[in-house]
């Protein structure tokens, strides 16, 4: 059994979701929503840096200040059925990209540590 913080989100989260959240987000937009991120993850203390070029989507470098090397690049994509979400580095969801608190709750809890 998977632990319960590397499940996809919910289907709750999904039907939840406005139908705004089917437009592609441009390089603006996605940016705006980086920063949302990584501002929640800076007002909890973590090292939360925005890396955008132009005309990209970019990503978030978050890192754990308690523990530099549990990092990650936290990035925005889209799945099979047109919804935009935060993602880890690695591909898997993390949250929709209208739940700032939950994908910033998710990504404390999977790189955070006990030393804390």
């Amino acid at each position: 059994m998977w632990p319960q913080h590397l499940l996809p989100p919910s289907m709750k989260e999904v039907i939840s979701m406005s139908s705004d959240s089917l437009a592609e987000p441009g390089p603006l937009d996605s940016r705006q929503r980086l920063e949302a991120l990584a501002e929640r993850l800076r007002a909890e203390g973590w090292y939360a840096q925005v890396a955008a070029a132009d005309g990209r989507l970019g990503l978030v470098r978050v890192v754990n200040p308690a523990a530099p090397p549990l990092n990650d690049d936290i990035r925005i994509g889209v799945d099979g059925a047109g919804l935009w979400w935060f993602r880890w580095s690695f591909g898997d969801r993390i949250a929709h990209v209208d739940n700032v608190d939950i994908a910033a709750a998710r990504i404390i809890q999977v790189l955070g540590c006990p030393c804390r």
